[in-house]
């Protein structure tokens, strides 16, 4: 018996649910989605737990914390508490750039600290806490805002992250590539484009629109470039994301810049990876999950392998 989690305040936002649910009903794989602070939930009769829209962790990011730590002794959660731990602080970028990896630049900003070496001819920046998840609390500035905002971020507890606006993702929007493990490793899926979202009025500001959990994203179709899964996969063989533990999907977020693509997130929690913009991809993640788990469930979370890209 597998769970898929979600949060019962991201009820109807999560379109990958029910395809996900529907495909695994298909493999003859008993499967229930449930609530992570269901407090009627009996973890321990689950095989395993498949994270897939907890989004509401943010703002309970104790509470959620206490959970992973009291279900991890019940049952299996994927991807796996060590994985969780590393990507839910977007710190792990700057891991990530000191291997070699090309990151969009990233000056991190501590509770009490104040942002300092910027660019004084850059005149838009993003800045956006280090825990957070669909694009809450992002704002973009100009120079003269940035320090604002970090106060802002800062008076909430959160360390804020501070990145140069991107403004080609304006005309060629990001690209997530999405990679699922068959039970061989880690393996290109499919990939989808969002539009920039910091050019929408209330977002650009750092707020929800309205009211939602998380904000709305415009998701279109695309093929990824040799290069953008070329980088993909570099950052999903990186030693940083190799420690982790074998891993059943990941998303690798990208943006154009005049020198070619860079990582602008990598998302091992709980990404939407919009099985609708790819015909046949819930089917692909279902099976490719049941061949992950029977693979490596006496596995220990020490590494985590990247196949080969596939035609």
């Amino acid at each position: 018996m597998l769970a898929l989690v979600t949060a019962a305040e991201a009820a109807g936002l999560d379109s990958d649910l029910e395809p996900l649910r529907q495909a695994f009903i298909d493999l003859d794989v008993p499967v229930v989605v449930v609530d992570w602070d269901d407090a009627s939930v009996d973890w321990g009769r689950f095989d395993a737990v498949i994270l897939r829209s907890t989004w509401d962790y943010v703002d309970r990011f104790d509470e959620f914390v206490v959970w992973l730590d009291r279900i991890e002794l019940q049952t299996r959660v994927v991807n796996g508490r060590s994985a969780i731990g590393w990507n839910i602080d977007k710190h792990y970028l700057a891991e990530l750039a000191a291997v070699g990896v090309p990151v969009v630049p990233t000056l991190f900003v501590e509770v009490g600290h104040t942002a300092n070496g910027l660019d004084a001819e850059r005149s838009v920046w993003v800045v956006k806490p280090a825990i957070g998840a669909g694009s809450n609390g992002a704002k973009r500035c100009t120079r003269a805002e940035v320090d604002a905002h970090i106060v802002v971020l800062h008076a909430l507890g959160r360390a804020a992250m501070v990145q140069p606006y991107l403004d080609m993702i304006d005309a060629e929007s990001e690209t997530s590539l999405v990679f699922i493990n068959d039970g061989s490793g880690l393996r290109y899926d499919h990939a989808f484009s969002k539009a920039a979202i910091l050019q929408e009025a209330r977002v650009a500001a750092g707020l929800k629109r309205n009211g939602d959990l998380v904000v709305k994203e415009e998701i279109g179709l695309r093929d990824a470039t040799n290069e953008q899964i070329g980088l993909a996969e570099q950052v999903l063989a990186s030693a940083p994301v190799q420690a982790v533990g074998p891993l059943a999907y990941a998303r690798v977020d990208v943006v154009p810049t005049p020198t070619g693509s860079v990582l602008m997130e990598l998302e091992l929690i709980e990404p939407s990876l919009y099985f609708n913009s790819s015909e046949g991809s819930a089917a692909r993640a279902a099976s490719g999950w049941q061949q992950f788990l029977a693979s490596t469930a006496e596995v220990l979370p020490v590494a985590s392998s990247v196949a080969p890209s596939v035609a």
